[in-house]
């Protein structure tokens, strides 16, 4: 908890003019990996392909485009133009510079910044929701404990994870954090304000109008943050989408796909949510002078509506998941009767990421 809760009345003969109460803050974090804390190209639905230092090398030293086949020269275009894309106003570069090193599968740079949001939040509960989630991913979730440890300062273990089912897509993904935030938000121990932060790339893809279970359309990052309001049925939560994605077509036409990872701009936007959300104080109510504190007590709960008030007995499981096995090494993927190799997130990430 962020700031211990405490009420504030004040009080003129007897009778309370105003009433606000100052509520303890807790923190969720859901961190999504592949996307996040590295690049990943969208593959028309397959296996993303990972910006690294070896697709890179791989991409620029093609001589003649027209020996490959039509997916080699995809690839190559793909990687070609996400590294040469410039990160945006926010800073200088291009996207080269969030280049994975060897078989590594997150980005120093952006661990940096994803250590720069959890001090923000202040001691926050961060779950794991990316596919490394699942157990036999445990060693390589246990390294990037220890490398967000080291920008911390301090050790780090994730508090959680989001339930291990199978995701197929943007839909399923959206579905598993919104029943985690409905069980973390919903847990009668939560006697305060909850800031709920989802940084994700929602399977390298963009919100056209999919929809969770035919309900509302998801346009947006507002529309997911309107979804996961509702599955969190609770009053005092606050929820901000961090959407580390971006698409364009290229001179030549191509639609490009990328899961950015935490650039800046969308590292700024995470930290303002948290900054803009401490200490947050309740809408404050004024009682004219003839009411009693009693009454008073009863016009603020009326501000909130019964539904709100309302606390199912479910529990959030606050045992931390202990994670198992590794992501296996970064394969090296062929087209057979061809030379070029690109490397590849698991193709698990296809149908988890």
């Amino acid at each position: 908890a962020i700031q211990a809760g405490a009420s504030l009345a004040f009080l003129c003969g007897g009778a309370v003019l105003a009433r606000r109460v100052v509520m303890a803050t807790e923190t969720v974090i859901y961190l999504d990996i592949d996307g996040v804390l590295n690049v990943g190209i969208g593959d028309g639905g397959t296996a993303p392909l990972l910006l690294n230092d070896i697709n890179l090398k791989m991409a620029k030293d093609v001589k003649d485009p027209s020996l490959l086949s039509p997916q080699e020269r995809g690839y190559v275009d793909k990687v070609i133009a996400v590294a040469s894309r410039d990160l945006g106003n926010a800073e200088n570069g291009t996207y080269s510079d969030y280049s994975c090193v060897g078989s590594e599968q997150f980005v120093d740079r952006l661990l940096a910044r994803l250590a720069e949001i959890i001090q923000g939040a202040s001691e926050p509960f961060v779950v794991l929701a990316s596919n490394w989630r699942k157990p036999k991913y445990k060693n390589k979730v246990r390294g990037l404990e220890e490398a967000i440890s080291k920008h911390l300062g301090c050790k780090f273990t994730f508090d959680g994870t989001t339930g291990l089912v199978n995701e197929k897509d943007a839909v399923d993904r959206l579905r598993c954090i919104g029943e985690h935030v409905s069980m973390f938000c919903q847990d009668p121990a939560r006697k305060g304000r909850v800031r709920v932060l989802v940084l994700d790339d929602f399977f390298v893809s963009g919100f056209n109008g999919w929809s969770i279970d035919g309900g509302a359309r998801i346009d947006s990052e507002a529309d997911v943050e309107s979804y996961l309001q509702e599955c969190a049925a609770a009053p005092f939560v606050s929820v901000k989408v961090v959407h580390c994605y971006t698409e364009w077509l290229t001179r030549a036409g191509l639609k490009v796909e990328v899961g950015t990872g935490l650039t800046a701009e969308r590292t700024r936007t995470a930290i303002e949510f948290l900054r803009s959300t401490a200490g947050a104080v309740s809408e404050q109510t004024f009682v004219s002078t003839a009411d009693t504190e009693e009454t008073a007590d009863t016009r603020w709960a009326e501000r909130v509506s019964p539904a709100e008030l309302k606390r199912p007995a479910s529990r959030v499981d606050r045992m931390r998941t202990f994670l198992s096995n590794a992501v296996p090494t970064v394969p090296k993927r062929s087209t057979k009767g061809s030379k070029t190799q690109v490397t590849k997130l698991p193709q698990e990430a296809a149908a988890s990421h």
